[in-house]
């Protein structure tokens, strides 16, 4: 172990005297945020001007110390030129580094202040060695490791690639894996891709089986609320592993509330470099960071799998909610049966599936191209295979379909290992693509010689700019991001170079878990086998609003939360069919082989209408659909009314006295 190199102690801030705060409380680093394009919009008088982010930096400065600027929001195709001009004040205000998430910030970086060094915000998901190798070569020097994954992996990630690795320390953490996380954004157009996050983790919500009997065990209340970091107690192991910067949460909380426990951190940090052989955590430091707590403390996925131990529950401690639960958006009315402008050409119909017999039911009812794979979920096994899918390559070619088979939509290493074995065992099929949900995924197919690459909708794409990184690593197609309105898809559609796909129809997740709510309900630990009853049963998490959002369980044991309505767009092709898009998806891998049939036709007499400018009554369709799946269904995010963000007090407040005063939001930087 290493004991010449101490690791960075950062700090957040919102303001001058909260900088200067942390400063004197020994923080070697600070991070704040200015005024646009930043993951903390909810409180804007948090975060800084230019003029303040001036005298910041000088105040850093001539202590010896640093300070990174967060401009890490997704980006839209409408802030293009507002992060242009947000680039060129970094230009001149020179911080020590510049934390992005967007990969279209990346590009403009590199052209308007290229002198500045650049770290990947958390958003970025950095998983793997593949992922990090790629973004040492756009230029990063600096990786802010995803959460959920443990120290031992953050070491090796850093040693291959040679990026520095940035590891979350202390404070608010977001249960959903960071960047996929769409609840808020499909629930009330507030993307927490966007610093705008609602927070439906914090709502009350029960837990079901599918048929709606309730669960034995912990199954009401705030199931999907982490505790708060704190690994105070671990320091040795934060040094052993070589992480380069120690990460403080909390850019909207006071300086008083951060002075202290910055202050703890930097006596831990120096007393274990002091003495290693004889460090001990100190008891009555540890007490002071307990009796300040916000939340319930928790080591979350830093050094193993969480259990119920990660969440409380209770919401004894929860200091604010973001929102209550609401109905999502219906379906929109269908225009009446008319003509319509013919659109040339249309688009493509792709549908994503996981069996053979739903492949060749796709195919049959007219898709133009058929997705494979992607996350493998026991309840509906695929039983795909080389033999096979060489096969229906050959039969999809001969009708001019595209098939593809997806990633994962996360990529640790055991995720890439797994998707580098299965693009090597079809390698030999020359016709089929690879979809990809991680720059590390993209980097696989690309390093295979895939041919077609389609940049998977985990991605988040939101502009044009960054789907010319997307080129330039690799893809070929790009997918839209869930969380686009109309008006943003068709500012995106009209600028992207590259073929763009969108999502129209299937379930929409609304978070990826690492955590259990299952296990956690029923009590079972992390240092357990598991008894495994989500193999046994369908579950779903009922909110406050009465909707049933069901949750289902990948190989890997992750939990998806999808949203409660299913998307459904077809009454929307009219006003989709101009914009240009290269193909509209189904996503159907939880459809059986009938369903598929019947969803992937209407969608295909609908599309063949279009092109003779003739728009049909689809309400039959409609009708139809709705019976077959048995699911309400719903415009996603396409379009929204404003919703003005607003908080509430839990519905079981605790004593104020027991919660130590600190403003809210209470958000984990980088991710709501």
């Amino acid at each position: 172990m290493d004991l010449t190199h101490k690791p960075e102690l950062l700090a957040p801030a919102g303001t001058l005297q909260t900088v200067e705060a942390v400063l004197n409380a020994g923080a070697d680093a600070v991070y704040c945020g200015g005024k646009r394009l930043n993951m903390r919009m909810h409180r804007s008088s948090y975060n800084f001007t230019d003029d303040d982010l001036a005298a910041a930096i000088d105040l850093a400065h001539r202590r010896g110390r640093k300070l990174y600027l967060t401009l890490n929001n997704l980006i839209l195709e409408d802030d293009v030129e507002e992060l242009r001009s947000a680039l060129e004040a970094v230009a001149r205000l020179r911080p020590d580094a510049l934390i992005v998430q967007d990969l279209a910030t990346v590009e403009l970086a590199r052209e308007i202040c290229v002198e500045v060094p650049l770290h990947a915000s958390t958003m970025m998901n950095v998983h793997s060695e593949k992922t990090a190798t790629a973004l040492k070569l756009m230029g990063f020097v600096r990786a802010i490791a995803s959460r959920d994954i443990p120290l031992h992996e953050a070491r090796r990630i850093a040693e291959v690639s040679g990026l520095e690795m940035e590891y979350f320390i202390h404070g608010d953490m977001c249960i959903a894996h960071s960047s996929q996380c769409y609840l808020s954004g499909l629930v009330f157009g507030e993307s927490s891709n966007r610093g705008r996050c609602m927070k439906p983790c914090r709502w009350d919500w029960k837990l079901l089986t599918a048929s709606g009997a309730p669960v034995a065990g912990m199954s009401e209340g705030y199931l999907l609320a982490r505790r708060d970091l704190c690994m105070f107690q671990h320091i040795g192991e934060l040094v052993q592993n070589r992480i380069a910067s120690l990460k403080i949460e909390g850019r909207m909380r006071t300086a008083d509330f951060l002075a202290p426990l910055v202050g703890a951190y930097r006596q831990a940090i120096d007393g274990y470099f002091a003495d290693p052989l004889h460090y001990a955590t100190q008891a009555e430091a540890m007490d002071n960071l307990w009796s300040r707590r916000v939340r319930e403390f928790t080591t979350s996925l830093c050094l193993r799998r969480g259990g119920p131990e990660s969440v409380d529950a209770s919401g004894k401690r929860e200091p604010r909610l973001f929102s209550l639960a609401r109905a999502e958006a219906d379906l929109s009315e269908p225009p009446a049966q008319g003509l319509v402008p013919p659109v040339r050409g249309g688009f493509e119909l792709a549908v994503h599936v996981a069996t053979r017999a739903a492949a060749e039911s796709a195919l049959a009812a007219g898709a133009n191209a058929v997705y494979l794979g992607g996350d493998e979920f026991p309840a509906c096994p695929s039983d795909i295979d080389p033999a096979w899918l060489t096969e229906f390559c050959s039969r999809a070619a001969a009708r001019r379909a595209r098939v593809a088979v997806l990633s994962s939509r996360t990529g640790d290493e055991r995720d890439l290992a797994q998707w580098t074995w299965w693009l090597k065992r079809v390698s030999g099929i020359r016709s089929l693509g690879a979809g990809a949900s991680t720059i590390g995924a993209i980097e696989v197919a690309r390093s295979l010689r895939v041919r077609e690459i389609l940049a998977d909708y985990s991605l988040n794409l939101a502009n044009s700019l960054a789907a010319d990184a997307l080129s330039t690593l690799g893809a070929t197609r790009v997918t839209a991001s869930l969380e686009l309105d109309f008006a943003c898809l068709q500012a995106l559609a009209a600028q992207v170079r590259l073929p763009l796909e969108a999502i129209v129809h299937g379930p929409l997740p609304g978070m990826l878990l690492e955590h259990c709510v299952v296990a956690a309900a029923a009590g079972q630990t992390s240092h357990e086998p598991c008894a495994m009853p989500c193999r046994k049963e369908a579950y779903a998490l009922r909110d406050t609003a009465g909707q049933d959002h069901a949750v289902r369980f990948d190989s890997r044991c992750r939990n998806h939360l999808y949203a409660a309505r299913e998307l459904c767009l077809l009454p929307t092709l009219a006003r989709l069919a101009p914009l240009g898009l290269a193909a509209v998806r189904i996503e159907a891998q939880f459809y059986t082989p009938a369903q598929v049939e019947l969803v992937v036709g209407a969608y295909r007499r609908t599309i063949d209408h279009l092109r003779t400018g003739h728009w049909p009554d689809v309400q039959a369709e409609l009708e139809s659909i709705a019976a077959a799946t048995g699911l309400p269904l719903g415009d996603g995010a396409m379009d929204f009314p404003a919703v003005e963000p607003q908080s509430y007090a839990p519905s079981s407040p605790p004593e104020a006295s027991t919660i130590p005063t600190a403003p809210a939001p209470t958000q984990t930087e980088d991710q709501p």
